[in-house]
């Protein structure tokens, strides 16, 4: 029994491909993942992969016409041909049938959700963009019909679902609420039609150059060769932060959170979160690094640095973190590699020496590039894949990343339902214990009283409120969205030389209905004037608790009036009749006003409000859990 296990250990063995042995070394103890870079020891004992490694089952680069043996198979008879042929066209049309049925109950689902007033995730904005998309390849006049009804039907359909979209003010300003929300339903349509024309692949780019060096390079990882420097340095190039970041495992997500010293606890939702906005943190930084150099910094302050990047940092000099920090910064900032997939190979560096001795941190930094581009998840591959190869890609193919994007969103839904039922059953212990509390001491139900609380329903109403009256123009956000969005399309002249008549048609069409808005937006700021200016901050960017009452009775949920007061009393924490309104504005999750309201002046009220930061209300201590 032995000697056969052992023939059949050998056979299987044999099988595996030279690049899967390759690979299959490639592990980390399962420390690394636990303490981080700067505490894990630099030889290390091999344990366990990082990730499921995965080889893209591309075709070989054809061979030159001197290279290609001939066949001994004999030629298939006429109808053996002839069915094969019948067979592939009908399996085409079968996978194209359900593409097609898969694309319309997605995008139809999707697109209800987003006009019904819901916030979709980035996972299905993605893939609502995607959907349309290709919908706009499969049935090319869907946009000539969906345009037009985009500016004729909107109006008939806010009439028929009143709360399409969430209304801020009750009763005051219904009728200038009403014109708003028609208006930024049609510029967030306008949008929506020009992101599925990009995601359609209908302007010019390089992503035929792109998908031959994302199938190049990964043939050679097939085989067993290894790309050089400059292949994977492009090829890298081509994994922005987003594609990566929604596409990765919960390990590989709690792996780079602990690699940047961050908490690795929540669902995976928050954890991308809570990455994408340090890697953008980490941008910023380093723009100010590079202009400035890593001479001009302390060892303590290149050493933060070093740590929050995930390089190495344990018993280096100075002028090795150096090495590392620039190393970094040339690859994140000059070569624009995602910092995500910078963060991730951060393992790899730590499998043990080089095989080349004289090797440099930057090549080590490309080789762990390679390894960690070669062990990606295979969702994220097959996305990246499709993405890069365009026309090219086949319906099957098409078809299995819908399906695979649908699990992941059916699968992030299910950890916000977990989270939100903990929640609830957190609350109504609460409620239980106060209730049995009160039953006890009725004295205890005054305490509970008195901490006054808001909905983040009304908090959101709240700060939407101060941003219209105290902006000198009631559409100022829709007026930045509907300016950004002209500048994102092509020009007319880039237009008429490059891209197909129908690219060039429905950019056109896009672009006389951003013009059509343009001219709504100015008639809507004549009719209504300064009638919605009602709150004037002060040359510090504070308002009144006057001004601040007032907003709240005007919200479409307001409260009570007794807790109206109590609310009042606690946003102004200081008690000396002035809030603060960007301290509001946060708070609701909205973009200053002061800007636009004052111009050159916003950072002398900037700073002068960072004197009263001790004393800013935490959003912990205003909305209900």
């Amino acid at each position: 029994m032995s000697t056969r296990w052992v023939s059949l250990l050998v056979r299987f063995e044999a099988a595996l491909p030279r690049a899967a042995c390759l690979r299959a070394s490639a592990y980390v103890r399962p420390a690394l993942l636990c303490v981080g870079p700067a505490l894990a020891p630099r030889s290390c004992t091999l344990q366990r992969p990082l990730t499921t490694t995965r080889v893209l089952s591309l075709p070989a680069p054809p061979k030159k016409g001197g290279d290609v043996a001939k066949s001994d198979k004999p030629k298939a008879s006429m109808p053996v041909r002839v069915w094969n042929k019948v067979k592939g066209e009908a399996l085409h049309y079968w996978h194209g049938t359900k593409l097609l049925g898969k694309e319309l109950t997605i995008s139809t689902r999707l697109l209800r959700r987003m006009i019904l007033g819901y916030t979709l995730t980035r996972r299905e904005h993605r893939q609502l963009r995607r959907t349309m998309g290709d919908l706009l390849r499969l049935i090319p006049f869907i946009p000539f019909v969906i345009i037009p009804a985009a500016e004729l039907l909107l109006p008939v359909a806010l009439k028929l679902f009143p709360n399409m979209l969430p209304s801020t003010f009750e009763s005051k300003f219904a009728a200038e609420e009403k014109r708003r929300r028609l208006l930024k339903l049609r510029l967030e349509m306008a949008k929506f039609l020009q992101e599925s024309i990009k995601a359609g692949g209908l302007q010019v780019s390089d992503s035929v150059k792109d998908s031959d060096a994302f199938q190049a390079f990964f043939h050679k990882v097939r085989i067993g060769q290894h790309p050089t420097k400059e292949d994977v340095i492009k090829v890298a190039k081509l994994f922005d932060d987003d594609l990566t970041l929604d596409n990765l495992t919960r390990p590989q997500l709690v792996s780079i959170c602990r690699y940047m010293q961050m908490t690795a606890f929540g669902t995976d939702n928050y954890l991308r979160f809570q990455v994408r906005h340090a890697l953008n943190r980490i941008r910023q930084d380093d723009l100010v690094i590079r202009n400035e150099g890593t001479d001009a910094m302390s060892y303590v302050e290149l050493l933060h640095a070093c740590q929050s990047r995930g390089v190495w940092t344990h018993n280096r000099s100075r002028e090795q973190l150096q090495e590392g920090l620039d190393v970094w910064i040339n690859l994140h900032v000059k070569e624009r590699i995602s910092g995500t997939l910078l963060i991730l190979s951060r393992a790899f560096y730590f499998v043990g020496e080089p095989e080349d001795a004289n090797a440099t941190y930057q090549d080590m930094q490309i080789k762990g590039l390679e390894l960690t581009m070669s062990s990606l998840p295979d969702k994220l591959l097959n996305e990246a894949e499709l993405h890069f190869s365009k026309d090219a890609a086949t319906n099957k193919q098409r078809l299995e990343v819908l399906q695979e994007q649908e699990e992941l969103i059916e699968d992030e839904a299910e950890q916000e339902e977990e989270v939100q039922a903990a929640r609830d059953a957190e609350r109504s212990r609460k409620d239980a214990e106060t209730v049995e509390a009160t039953r006890i001491l009725p004295t205890a139900s005054k305490t509970r009283v008195d901490d006054a609380r808001m909905t983040q329903e009304q908090l959101s109403e709240l700060g939407e409120a101060l941003a219209i009256l105290s902006a000198k123009s009631s559409v100022l956000r829709e007026r930045k969205e509907l300016s950004d969005l002209m500048n994102e399309l092509p020009s007319e002249e880039l237009n008429a030389e490059d891209g197909s008549s129908k690219a060039k048609s429905l950019y056109r069409r896009v672009r006389a209905m951003l013009q059509r808005i343009d001219k709504q937006l100015e008639e809507f700021d004549k009719d209504v004037g300064s009638r919605m200016h009602l709150i004037e901050a002060s040359s510090t960017g504070k308002i009144s608790v006057d001004d601040l009452e007032q907003a709240l009775r005007l919200i479409r949920h307001r409260p009570d009036d007794e807790m109206l007061q109590r609310l009042v009393d606690k946003l102004d924490g200081d008690l000396d009749g002035l809030v603060p309104l960007n301290d509001v504005l946060e708070l609701a999750g909205q973009d200053s006003t002061l800007e636009a309201c004052y111009g050159g002046e916003v950072k002398d009220i900037q700073h002068e409000s960072s004197k009263l930061l001790s004393k800013k209300p935490r959003k912990s201590d205003i909305v209900e859990e």
